[in-house]
């Protein structure tokens, strides 16, 4: 079914494409199926945001039994994701590949009026609204962040009554994963009606040209900053393993290509286990950093919501100054971590970032086309990152302890790893 989808998905972009430029009257008005599927992505975006969150940051357990290796790891993790973030605002800063675009690739299903940017007060102020309810119903999703944070930590605190709603929201998660897997399945029509809408925009504006080469630099600066990312985090490999590094890299392949493949780092996670053993990273560690980073340490995707926002606001001509993408920058840590291991869940909570910055959700019709393939790289930077991040984790808690190792729950038993490779 993968091979279907992406062939069908190949094809949807082609014939968007076709449409747009030859029957550009006709592709506008299919606009309506773009939309529709815009609002299912965003019907899905809130409810799995908290439950994600929810899930992930409670199953760390009670917080006397976190030990080093717990915090070890968050710590490793927000680092990583905000380098990651950094990198690339700083290279959309640099090269502004946005700029000079037509702002009409964006505000096709969308007035104008709703392109202001919020300033950094404005910002916070949304994250404290006196109705959390009616927050919701606005779909202003930072305060829904912000209260899934303190409700996880109050689960976790409350200890083994709240048992009972950690297990309720993790089967809510898995849900609404189901639920976008579904979603994902209407791509194709989507795709073809957002496209093609695009391109006819631009067509009838004679700046198609103009517009390709933008998003072609786009994707290079984007796929730069995977690299860099990847570079620091293979001078840790390098600082811990020292000429034991090729071998890191190596036993590290296997999972990466994995991520490769199935767009996913949650399915790699069995292959990430294995590589790890092979690694001689202790067992416990990583039967606990790996499930852990790999649902939260999405470095990859934090970095594309980010740089895309940026992109967005470019081409709309809106000039954002630092606090404002500092607002940027929180957001896209917080999304990136909440978008879950499963293909395209970066597209449902980059919704998420592109609302704190108020950029209109129909600006994603220009990631549709190339999303899938860049989707697969950011994956790989994610496996990439989980990996060091253990071997990390590990190399800390040895030195402070020689081989002594806390106890910490654990995600994966070895007969669940062998039954999940198979």
């Amino acid at each position: 079914m993968n091979n279907k989808m992406f062939y069908l998905i190949l094809l949807s972009i082609v014939l968007g494409i076709l449409g747009g430029i030859f029957l550009p009257e006709d592709m506008i008005a299919l606009r309506w199926l773009g939309t529709l599927f815009i609002n299912l992505l965003k019907l899905i975006a809130l409810p799995l945001i908290f439950s994600a969150l929810v899930g992930a940051i409670t199953s760390i357990g009670d917080t006397k039994r976190l030990g080093s290796i717990g915090i070890y790891t968050i710590m490793y993790v927000i680092a990583s994701v905000s380098f990651a973030v950094i990198i690339g605002l700083v290279l959309l800063n640099v090269f502004k590949p946005g700029v000079g675009l037509p702002p009409e690739l964006i505000l096709a299903n969308m007035p104008a009026t709703h392109t202001k940017a919020l300033d950094f007060s404005s910002f916070l102020l949304t994250l404290f609204p006196p109705n959390i309810v009616a927050a919701a119903a606005k779909f202003e999703i930072m305060p829904i962040v912000f209260f899934s944070i303190v409700f996880s930590i109050a689960c976790i605190s409350v200890g083994e009554s709240a048992k009972p709603v950690m297990h309720l929201f993790n089967g809510l998660r898995d849900v609404f994963v189901k639920m976008i897997i579904w979603l994902m399945y209407l791509t194709p029509i989507g795709l073809f009606s957002l496209l093609g809408s695009a391109i006819a925009e631009a067509s009838l504006q004679k700046r198609l040209m103009q517009s390709v080469k933008g998003m072609l630099l786009f994707i290079v600066v984007f796929m730069t900053g995977l690299a860099l990312q990847c570079l620091w985090q293979y001078a840790i490999v390098r600082y811990i393993k020292g000429k034991k590094s090729n071998e890191f890299v190596r036993q590290a392949s296997s999972p990466m290509l994995t991520a490769f493949v199935t767009s996913s780092s949650i399915a790699t996670l069995p292959v990430a286990l294995i590589a790890a053993k092979q690694l001689k990273l202790n067992d416990e560690v990583a039967r606990f950093v790996l499930p852990f980073s790999t649902t939260i340490n999405l470095a990859g995707t934090a970095m594309y919501e980010a740089v895309s926002t940026l992109f967005f606001c470019q081409i709309l001509g809106m000039h954002l100054s630092i606090t404002s993408q500092i607002g940027i920058f929180i957001t896209s840590i917080v999304a990136g971590m909440g978008a879950t291991g499963i293909p395209e869940g970066g597209l449902v909570t980059m919704i998420m970032v592109l609302r704190s910055a108020n950029v209109p959700t129909s600006a994603l019709v220009l990631l549709l086309p190339f999303d899938r393939i860049l989707d697969r790289f950011r994956t790989m930077v994610n496996v990439w990152g989980s990996l060091v991040c253990t071997a990390t984790v590990d190399y800390l808690a040895t030195a402070k302890q020689g081989r002594v190792i806390e106890a910490l729950p654990v995600y994966a038993s070895e007969k669940d790893e062998v039954a999940l490779a198979q």
